[in-house]
């Protein structure tokens, strides 16, 4: 797996990454400021800016008027909408890179959304059998509470339920890749088989953990020094700005990330052929 081609993936496809996130930008930025400007931040900021810890402190009433209303439901929907659009549209990204595209795919807004529901709704599987999971653990350690072998079950539990989490995150990416290289919809569903396909390939599913960490500290190291940078500002200049940051890292990882998951699957012989053990290197 090359982990600088992952990080080198979204920048190759710059353009593209910034236009989706002013996309989303403008569209979370008109209902956010839809919804605070209904009430009177001022007063409300004033308020607490002089808080002595009085009991009787009054604050000013926030009442939710249409516009409120609309801004509140306006924030909800972008959120669902666009986490269920990236979803799908990871599909597709996926597909490009198993047949060595290094460009982003064009988007397709009803083949995305429905990708994603079904993603969705794959996801909900896995959620309910790792809660099915702990509640089965639960009930077999209260079962035996009191007992000498108790203490021993906690601890099987606690690493029985990582190894979980592990191996349903892996078959999530399976199923996705899955869906990607078959272009069937229901792979995604085929819970047992990916789960089945990660177990066996656990050594690639933990090269993809490690990198997906690094990643991850790496963009939230970046992302906090740009917090840091740009936080003197105040406004609606600043809460746009915000928005941005958090879009802009937030997909430059989420690429970065598919990247990885996309050589995740080619290793494990989805979408293509097996690699040989040494190309593990980080390049």
């Amino acid at each position: 797996m090359n982990f600088s081609s992952a990080i080198r993936y979204p920048f190759v496809n710059f353009a593209k990454v910034f236009s989706i996130v002013l996309v989303m930008t403008i569209a979370m930025a008109l209902f956010t400021g839809l919804f605070f400007n209904s009430f009177d931040l001022e007063g409300f900021m004033m308020t607490f800016a002089n808080w002595d810890g009085v009991s009787h402190l009054d604050t000013p009433d926030f009442e939710l008027n249409g516009a409120a209303v609309m801004g509140m439901f306006g924030m909800i929907a972008v959120a669902v909408v666009s986490g269920l659009w990236l979803s799908g549209y990871s599909v597709s990204v996926l597909r490009a890179l198993m047949q060595d595209n290094q460009q982003l795919p064009a988007i397709e807004l009803g083949r995305d959304m429905t990708d994603g529901f079904y993603l969705f709704v794959a996801g909900l599987g896995y959620a309910l059998l790792f809660f099915a999971l702990i509640l089965c653990e639960v009930l077999v350690i209260s079962l035996t509470g009191g007992s000498f072998i108790n203490g021993l079950l906690v601890m099987a539990a606690f690493w029985l339920t990582i190894a979980a989490a592990a191996v349903m995150g892996w078959a999530y990416f399976v199923g996705m890749a899955r869906m990607a290289a078959e272009g069937e919809r229901r792979a995604g569903w085929q819970l047992r088989r990916n789960l089945r396909i990660a177990r066996q390939n656990w050594r690639w599913g933990a090269f993809l953990l490690l990198y997906m960490i690094l990643l991850s500290l790496g963009y939230g190291m970046i992302s906090s020094l740009a917090g840091n940078v740009f936080g003197g500002l105040a406004g609606a200049a600043a809460a746009t700005l915000s928005i941005i940051l958090y879009y802009f890292f937030q997909l430059m990882q989420h690429f970065s990330t598919q990247h990885l998951i996309a050589q995740y699957a080619v290793a494990i012989g989805i979408g293509g052929e097996k690699p040989k053990a040494d190309a593990t290197m980080i390049v």
